[in-house]
C-alpha cells in the first residue's frame, strides 16, 4: 500500500525543523535595521561593530521521475530544498573575526510503501558527516581571526591566495558558479617600506553545502595541502617586480577518511615557481608572468614512478592609449600547467589557471577543451574607441589559439588553430543603454580533410530604455549557433538561446520573464514547456527544448532582496574568471532572501 502526498508527507529533518524554518523565515523577511552595530562596553569588545548577512533560499524541485510500481502517478518525487548562508563579522581596531554557518534540508523527500518508509533521495553521507537530522545538516564551513599591526597582518582559519594572475596559485572565491574553496591554515603579510611579504599554508577547505546549486549526497571533502610565499618590491626603478613558489600535497579518494593534517607529511606531488613584472613604459602599462611546473607523482606525470616532469607557463599583457582609443595585447603560451588541478577537478575547482583569454559568456563543451588544455598558445588584441566617451564606445577583438592537446576534454583527433573575432559598442544617453557584442569562432583542425572545423556564430545584448520618469523596460539576449567538425563519436549541431525582459519598477521592484532554448542533445535536462519541431524528439528526448520561468525582485531595503522564482532553466557550462563548472538544470519554484544586519 502506498501512503503518498505531494504536500504532506513524513519527510524532513525532524517534527521541529519544519517549525524552526517557518520561524526563520519570519524573522528573516520581517522588517528590521539593514545595518551593522556597535557593541558598548569597557571589555575586549569595546569600540567593536557586528555585521550578519544572511542568504536563504527554498527551492521547489519538480520531477519528472516516477516509482516503478506506480509509472502514472506525476510528482511523487517532487521535493522542497531549503538552504541557508549566515556570515558573522566582528571587527574592532586591529582585529576581525568572521565566520561562516551553512544549512541544508530535504522537505517533503520520504513516502511510505508497504509500510516501510523509504528515502527518496540523500541529502548526505551518513559515513562522512554525523547530524541529528536524516534530512538536514548544519556546517561551520568558514571560521578565521585576524589582526593587524602597522605593518604585519596575520590571518588563522579561513583564508585565500593569489600570486600574480593566478597562474601558480589563484584560491579565491568564485561565488558566481558557486565556488568557495578557502586556504584553511594561516596567512601572514609583512610591509617593509617598498617589498610586501606574503606566507600562506594550510589544507584546502572547499564548501560542503551549495548555496546555488541542488545539494544531494555530499560528501567530505578531500583537503590538498598548500604552501604559498611571495615577495614583491615595488620600486625596483621604475618597474614592480615579484616572485613565488608554491608547494601541494594533493589528497587522494582514500585520505578521505583520515587525517588532513598528514598531507604535511606527504611527499610533495607538485611545485610551481614563478616570477611577474609590471611597468609603465614608452606610454604603455606592461605586465609580464613566466612560472615553471615541477610534478613528481605518477599521477601528474603520467610517467613511471620516480620520474619528474616539467611543465611552463608565460603570459604578457600590454596596454596603450592611443588617442580616444584603448588597445589590450594579451599573449601566452602554456605545456602541461593544467595538470596542476587533476586533483581538484573532480570536486569542481581548480588551485590555479591561466588566463583564458577567451570570450567566457559563449564557451561551450568543445571550448571549454582549449581553457584546459595542456599545451596551448594564444595572443588576443583588443581595440576600444571612445568617440564619445561614456556614451558611445564601439569595441572590436581578435583572439587566436593554436591547441595541440587532443587528449582530455577535446573533440578533435589532430591539432587544431582558433580564431575568434567579435564586435561590440556601449552606447548610453541618458538612461537608454545599449549593450552588444556578436562574433564568429572557427575550430579548424589539422587534419582538414578528415575532420574539418568547428563553427560558432554567437550574439548576445542588453538593451535598457526608460518608459516613465521611475520605470525602465530592460531586455536581454543571448543566442549561439554551433556547428560541429568530423569527431570519432559525432555530436549534433545546436542552437541556443537565452532571452529575458524585465520591467524595472522603480529601485524597489523587477519583474523578469525568462526564455530558455537548445536543441543540444548533449544537455540532459528537459524544458517545461511542450515544443515539437523537424529536429525534435532524437533518441531519449521528447521534444522539450523551451524552458520559461518568471521572476519577481524586491528591495525593501538597500542591503535586502527578495525573490520569486517559478519556472525552468537548462543545464550547461558556466565560466567565470577561468574557472569553467557544468553546472544542472532546474525546474521548479524558488524563494530567496538575502540581507545584511
Amino acid at each position: 500500500m502506498l501512503h503518498l502526498s505531494p504536500h504532506i508527507r513524513p519527510g524532513g529533518p525532524s517534527p521541529a525543523a519544519p517549525l524552526a524554518g517557518a520561524a526563520l523565515v519570519l524573522a528573516l523577511v520581517a522588517p528590521r535595521p539593514a545595518a551593522a552595530f556597535e557593541l558598548w562596553g569597557t571589555g575586549p569588545l569595546a569600540d567593536s561593530s557586528v555585521q550578519v548577512s544572511s542568504d536563504f533560499e527554498l527551492r521547489y524541485h519538480q520531477n519528472d521521475d516516477t516509482l516503478e510500481l506506480f509509472p502514472d502517478r506525476e510528482g511523487v518525487l517532487d521535493y522542497f530544498e531549503q538552504v541557508e548562508r549566515i556570515n558573522l563579522l566582528l571587527t574592532r581596531p586591529g582585529l576581525s573575526v568572521g565566520a561562516q554557518l551553512d544549512e541544508g534540508a530535504f522537505f517533503a523527500n520520504r513516502y511510505i510503501l508497504d509500510g516501510e518508509e523509504v528515502q527518496e533521495r540523500p541529502l548526505y553521507d551518513p559515513a562522512h558527516f554525523v547530524s541529528p537530522w536524516d534530512n538536514a545538516l548544519v556546517r561551520l564551513e568558514k571560521v578565521y581571526l585576524e589582526k593587524r599591526w602597522d605593518h604585519i597582518s596575520l590571518i588563522v582559519g579561513d583564508t585565500y591566495a593569489s600570486f600574480g594572475r593566478g597562474i601558480a596559485l589563484n584560491i579565491v572565491k568564485n561565488t558566481n558558479i558557486d565556488i568557495d574553496t578557502s586556504i584553511r591554515g594561516a596567512k601572514l603579510g609583512v610591509q617593509a617600506g617598498d617589498l610586501e611579504f606574503t606566507m600562506v599554508s594550510g589544507l584546502t577547505n572547499t564548501q560542503d553545502i551549495s548555496q546555488d546549486n541542488p545539494n544531494l549526497l555530499i560528501t567530505r571533502d578531500i583537503a590538498h595541502m598548500v604552501t604559498g610565499l611571495g615577495l614583491t618590491h615595488y620600486a625596483v626603478g621604475p618597474v614592480q617586480v615579484g616572485a613565488h613558489g608554491v608547494l601541494y600535497s594533493f589528497g587522494r579518494a582514500e585520505d578521505r577518511q583520515g587525517q588532513d593534517i598528514a598531507r604535511y607529511s606527504r611527499e610533495l606531488d607538485a611545485i610551481v615557481s614563478g616570477a611577474d613584472a609590471a611597468f609603465h613604459a614608452l606610454g604603455v602599462d606592461w605586465y609580464v608572468e613566466g612560472d615553471l611546473f615541477g610534478y613528481r607523482s605518477p599521477e601528474l606525470t603520467q610517467l613511471p614512478e620516480g620520474e619528474d616532469r616539467l611543465g611552463y607557463a608565460g603570459y604578457g599583457s600590454a596596454t596603450l592609449y592611443p588617442g580616444k582609443a584603448t588597445v589590450l595585447i594579451e599573449a601566452k603560451h602554456s605545456l602541461d600547467t593544467e595538470r596542476v588541478n587533476a586533483f581538484s577537478t573532480p570536486d569542481n575547482w581548480e588551485v590555479a589557471n591561466i588566463p583564458t583569454l577567451e570570450y567566457e559568456n559563449v564557451i561551450t563543451e568543445d571550448a571549454s577543451a582549449a581553457v584546459n588544455s595542456n599545451d596551448i598558445s594564444g595572443a588576443r588584441v583588443r581595440v576600444d574607441y571612445a568617440v564619445k566617451p561614456g556614451a558611445v564606445v564601439p569595441y572590436v577583438s581578435m583572439a587566436a589559439f593554436r591547441d595541440r592537446e587532443t587528449g582530455g576534454l577535446h573533440f578533435n583527433r589532430s591539432p587544431e588553430t582558433i580564431g575568434h573575432g567579435i564586435v561590440g559598442a556601449q552606447l548610453v544617453k541618458g538612461r537608454n543603454v545599449l549593450l552588444i557584442n556578436t562574433g564568429f569562432r572557427m575550430d579548424r583542425r589539422d587534419d582538414f580533410a578528415r575532420d574539418g572545423a568547428d563553427l560558432m556564430f554567437h550574439l548576445d545584448g542588453d538593451l535598457q530604455f526608460p518608459i516613465s520618469d521611475t520605470d525602465s523596460i530592460e531586455i536581454a539576449v543571448n543566442g549561439r549557433r554551433f556547428w560541429w567538425g568530423n569527431n570519432e563519436f559525432q555530436q549534433e549541431d545546436f542552437l541556443e538561446m537565452n532571452n529575458a525582459v524585465g520591467w524595472h519598477r522603480g529601485e524597489k521592484l523587477v519583474f523578469l520573464v525568462y526564455q530558455d532554448f537548445t536543441d543540444n542533445p548533449v544537455i540532459t535536462t528537459t524544458g517545461n514547456i511542450p515544443l515539437v519541431t523537424a529536429a525534435s524528439s532524437p533518441e531519449g528526448k521528447d521534444g522539450r527544448y523551451l524552458y520559461g520561468a518568471g521572476e519577481v525582485i524586491w528591495h525593501p531595503k538597500t542591503s535586502s532582496t527578495l525573490r520569486f522564482f517559478y519556472g525552468a532553466y537548462k543545464a550547461g557550462i558556466r565560466c567565470s574568471g577561468g574557472q569553467c563548472r557544468s553546472l544542472p538544470g532546474f525546474r521548479g519554484g524558488r524563494m530567496s532572501w538575502q540581507t545584511v544586519f
